[in-house]
């Protein structure tokens, strides 16, 4: 099957560059005990690879028109199932490890969908600036989102003619790892990690359940008015604290970010 232009394939650009294809495999660290979701097989080239390592292989594939492709590797391999339909809309089913080469449009949801399953690990081949600001830390929305829950891993850029068709930019090869709660006892990352929890709570309020989390968490008792008074005590912005976590801009977030980072 060919796909004549952009809009027509879907945002999918296949890999056809056979070095960084087994990089991304060996990268992906996959063994006989694993089971392994792909997001976005394509036409089967990293599918095929994983079926060879993995103990079972489950892609969850958008476009209904690269059937065709999928039964050929379903004929060839008895460790193959194939879900139809968005990774956005479907359950992600168990598995170890993810792996996924993820249109930049739908990175944000994609993470957020992620944080909410049982996956520990996921390799990615992803457009650059993602990669690059996760890394950096950037202070905005998906950076924070994803650097609260996971650790972030690079392995190389990967170049345009890499793929066909070719994207606009470079992409990268990373490792999401995911971190455990227990292990996070710094009080300020676990507050900024525990606001996703509470995204569509008030940030006072957020932070105030935050705060109370944390303290139980190391084991001391702290109440809700104590919670309040050192949540005021940072002295944030009123129009901050009266939104919504889930509706702050990236500039908001940073002046945020910045008083979170005074609490003691």
């Amino acid at each position: 099957m060919e796909f004549k232009n952009d809009t027509d394939h879907l945002d999918q650009h296949f890999l056809i560059d056979n070095k960084v294809l087994n990089d991304f495999i060996n990268f992906s660290n996959i063994n006989k005990s694993d089971v392994v979701v792909e997001v976005g097989p394509g036409k089967g080239t990293v599918t095929r690879k994983l079926l060879e390592k993995a103990n079972k292989v489950i892609v969850i594939e958008l476009d209904e028109r690269l059937n065709e492709e999928l039964t050929k590797l379903r004929k060839e391999y008895n460790n193959l199932e194939v879900i139809f339909g968005s990774v956005l809309d479907v359950r992600i089913p168990e598995c170890n490890k993810l792996v996924t080469s993820l249109p930049y449009s739908i990175i944000e949801p994609f993470i957020n969908k992620l944080i909410t399953s049982n996956i520990k690990e996921c390799t990615m081949l992803i457009g650059a600036k993602f990669a690059n600001e996760a890394l950096n830390k950037k202070c905005n929305n998906l950076s924070l989102l994803t650097n609260s829950y996971f650790t972030i891993e690079k392995l190389y850029d990967v170049l345009p003619e890499s793929f066909n068709p070719k994207p606009h930019a470079l992409s990268s090869i990373i490792k999401l790892k995911r971190k455990d709660i227990k292990d996070i006892n710094n009080k300020n990352e676990y507050l900024v990690r525990d606001l996703y929890f509470h995204r569509d709570k008030l940030v006072k309020n957020a932070l105030i359940e935050s705060l109370i989390d944390y303290e139980n968490k190391i084991g001391n008792k702290l109440t809700k008015k104590e919670s309040k008074e050192i949540i005021n005590s940072l002295n944030i912005d009123e129009i901050i604290n009266n939104k919504k976590f889930s509706t702050l801009s990236n500039e908001e977030l940073k002046v945020l970010i910045d008083k979170i980072e005074n609490l003691k």
